[in-house]
């Protein structure tokens, strides 16, 4: 238990250091970048991978900078997109800063050397654990409820067969299908990814103590 919290305070910790807010501030301009570039299926459906970016901040710095992260990347992409017929969910917001925890708590810390059983299994851990409780059931509750039935509750799913039915049909056409579709895609790209992603920070991290020892 010990070792779980001590993942929060050492990312806290390396909030002091410089370079984690240059590369953080990088990857955030890398997945702002990304996201321009979605694919919108509904107006709460799209094939976006802003998750890449997003996830090599949790596995360099941990779940507090990554829930930063994905929490400034969602207010900056509400403002790029100009939703104005919807106002800012801050019940989604959470959604997104819990997105950020789960990854940094799956991916921070791991040994990522190469392709290889433990990366194909944190990478699985880490999408898979936000497809699910994230993107399938709280999120997926969150915009049904917010936006397409605001009477709409846990209590009417279980009371109410009609409302039950019609919240199944929607969330199997919109939401269950793209991310299931999506998650070995997901898992695929982040196993070749994360390794590489941690070999060139690890290789500018080492050049940089070099040139400031050498100056």
């Amino acid at each position: 238990m010990k070792s779980f919290f001590s993942l929060f305070s050492d990312s806290a910790k390396s909030l002091k250091d410089l370079r984690t807010i240059t590369t953080t501030g990088m990857l955030l301009a890398l997945a702002i970048a990304i996201r321009t570039l979605s694919v919108e299926i509904t107006v709460d459906t799209r094939i976006i991978f802003t998750y890449l970016p997003m996830c090599v901040v949790g596995m360099l710095f941990g779940p507090v900078v990554c829930g930063m992260s994905t929490f400034a990347l969602d207010i900056i992409g509400y403002i790029i997109d100009n939703k104005s017929a919807r106002a800012y969910s801050m019940e989604l917001a959470v959604v997104e800063i819990l997105i950020g925890i789960l990854y940094g708590i799956f991916l921070y810390k791991r040994q990522f050397e190469g392709v290889n059983f433990k990366t194909v299994l944190n990478s699985f851990l880490a999408r898979g654990s936000v497809i699910i409780i994230c993107n399938l059931v709280i999120r997926s509750y969150l915009l049904y409820s917010l936006y397409y039935n605001k009477d709409f509750s846990i209590m009417s799913f279980f009371n109410d067969s009609d409302t039950a039915n019609a919240f199944l049909v929607w969330w199997w056409s919109t939401r269950f299908t793209k991310n299931i579709i999506q998650l070995p895609i997901d898992v695929a790209l982040l196993t070749f990814m994360l390794p590489t992603a941690n070999k060139a920070y690890s290789m500018v991290t080492k050049y940089s103590l070099r040139r400031s020892k050498a100056n």
